[in-house]
Order: structure tokens, then sequence, then C-alpha cells
């Protein structure tokens, strides 16, 4: 299929030389039969068989040499060449007709001239089909770049896919649920923080086996939510022992139209509780979600523990930035500051949707 492609466009090219001579010739042999010029079929074809040859020969060899320095040598060659033959034409009788009309130095001048247009002429072809090239090579890359970067944008999106769907089916989703609502029956009547707790866990659970939509992105509101029944299972779970406070500055915003990755905000929530000190009440730690200058920022920060038994690898916080980075490659910034006495990150993303650029 390619061999037939190639072969059918130097075809077509053949052709348009073809034309291009015809014309060419057609022309030059209309003013002279005009003028009344005398020439002979024979003194025609010898001329203009030597004028194809200087002209391919010009644009195929002489203009190819990487020296260029050598034109100042070859194109003088050419000429002379081009008197001498045309010269041998005259005496061996080829233009019998005219053959008495010209002296030396007429005809030096007659065919340096002629061969001077020629290589000229040659020269442009050379020019026009080197840029005709370098546009043709130029396109191709361009289009072998943005080929590349839709199978390294589709990779992404797989590997995204791929994180989420082994997150969710790690625990089937039907037993989970349905264990949840045997033990919510068990401890309703028992304990009324027991059941609260079974609730507010059934709903972590449900939100992290969830589907995304097609972007593999969640509306920030079912983030915030989920981050809301994180603490407040943990403010059960210890007795009010730690302390964390969600400052959210969304006013002007649809909480349903911006979105966010699922789970990440969670991610950071998460090491908050197992590496930070939340036990001061008068210094908790703090999450503060707003949406500022076409960015959705999420910053924590928490004292750190001063004793830890085991020095905590930050996975979550890994994985989570290579989640960012995937998905939204250029359009995010994390800044993480792991201090002497406190911890604290900044998330920054910017908006995939146009519209809420414009608000």
């Amino acid at each position: 299929m390619i061999f037939a492609t190639d072969f059918l466009r130097k075809r077509k090219v053949v052709l348009w030389h073809i034309v291009g001579w015809f014309i060419l010739i057609a022309y030059e042999v209309s003013f002279i039969v005009a003028l009344k010029v005398g020439l002979t079929l024979g003194r025609a074809l010898c001329s203009y068989s030597l004028a194809i040859a200087l002209f391919y020969f010009h644009a195929h060899w002489v203009l190819t040499r990487k020296n260029k320095y050598w034109l100042f040598f070859l194109i003088p060659i050419e000429i002379i060449a081009y008197y001498t033959i045309q010269t041998l034409f005259l005496y061996l009788g080829v233009d019998t007709e005219n053959s008495g009309r010209y002296n030396f130095e007429t005809l030096l001048i007659k065919h340096s001239y002629r061969a001077l247009f020629f290589i000229m002429l040659s020269t442009v072809y050379w020019i026009f089909i080197n840029a005709l090239q370098k546009h043709r090579q130029v396109a191709k890359l361009e289009q072998e770049r943005a080929e590349n970067e839709q199978k390294q944008a589709e990779l992404k999106m797989k590997l995204i896919k791929s994180q989420n769907a082994k997150l969710r089916t790690q625990i089937e989703p039907h037993f989970i649920f349905n264990t949840m609502n045997f033990i919510y029956d068990a401890v309703e009547g028992v304990s009324e923080k027991a059941g609260e707790a079974v609730l507010l866990l059934s709903e972590i659970m449900r939100y992290t086996l969830q589907k995304t939509d097609d972007d593999h992105e969640v509306p920030l509101q079912m983030e915030l939510e989920n981050i809301r029944n994180l603490i407040r299972i943990n403010h059960i779970r210890t007795n009010g022992k730690l302390n964390i406070t969600l400052e959210i500055n969304l006013v002007d915003y649809d909480l349903n139209e911006l979105k966010i990755l699922p789970l990440l905000f969670t991610t950071f929530v998460e090491n908050m509780y197992k590496h930070g000190d939340l036990t001061d009440h008068q210094a908790p730690g703090i999450v503060y979600v707003i949406a500022e200058h076409g960015e959705l920022v999420f910053k924590t920060w928490n004292k750190k523990r001063t004793h830890m038994p085991v020095q905590g690898t930050f996975v979550g916080i890994s994985n989570a930035r290579e989640r960012l980075q995937s998905f939204y490659n250029d359009r995010f910034s994390l800044s993480i500051e792991n201090r002497v006495h406190d911890f604290l990150i900044e998330l920054k993303t910017r908006y995939a949707h146009d519209t809420l650029l414009c608000s």
C-alpha cells in the first residue's frame, strides 16, 4: 500500500514536470514563430534537451553540494559546457539554416545568458522543492508529536482509571454494606454513638467505592462531605480527644460544579490523624478550602507528635502526588513543609472548566 501510494505520488510529480516544460517550450516557440526567426526541428530538440539536462543537473547535483562555495566554481563550468555543446550543435550541422549568422562574440553572449536563465530557473525550483520538503517534514513531526501526546494522555487516563478501580475492588461493595447494615441494626438500640459510627463508616465506604465521572473527578461537595464524615467518626472513636477544624470559603461557587480527584483531600486529612498531634484543644488541626483567582486551594496544618514510635513513610502523600501529576500535569502545585513542630500542606489546582474560569 505504501509502495503504491509512493508510486502514484512520483507519477503525479513527473506529470507536472512534463506539463511545465510543455508550457515553457510552447511559450518560447510561439514568440519565435511570431518573429519569423528560423528554427529547425532538430535545432529545437537539441537545444531544449540540453536546457532540460542543465536544469536538472544544476538542481539535483550542483545545488546539493554541502559546501556552497563550490557554486562559484561549478556555475562557470556549467555555462562554458552549455556554450561549448551549443556551438558543437551549430558546427555539426544541426542548425544549417542559421550557421553563418553568428560570430564568436554573439554566440558567447547568447548561450551564456541562456545558460544563466536555466540555472536561475533551476535554483528557484530547488528552493521551492526544499521548502516543500521541510514543510512536509515539519508537518510529519507535528503529527507524530500530536499522536505521541495523545497516546501519553490515554496512558495517563488508563493509569488513573486502574488506580481507582484497584481501590474500589479491594472489598466487595455488597458484602461490606450488608455487613454494615447488620451491625447498625445490632447496635442501634444499645449505643447511639456506635450506631452513628456505623452509619458514618458506611458512607465513607460508599464514597470510596463509588463510580466517578468520565473525567475521573467527583464534585467537590462529595469530597468535603467525606472529610466531614471522617472527622466525625474519629471524634466519636476517640471520645472527642482528637480535634480538627474544617474551614470552607466557597460562598460564590457551586460545589457540584467544582470538581476534584476522589479521595485526594481525604488522603491528606487521614495523614493528619496518622502522624499529627491533634490532642491540643487550643491548637487543633486545620483543614482549609477556598476558591480564588481561578484556583481551588486546599491547606492543612497540624502540630507534630513529639514522640513517634515509627517514622512515617508518607506513602499516602507520595501516591497523591503521582495522581496529581498524572491527571493535572502542570495545572497544580503542591507545597509540603515538614517543620520541627508542625506540618503544613498547600495544594492548588486550576479549575478544569472554562465556565468556572470566567466566573
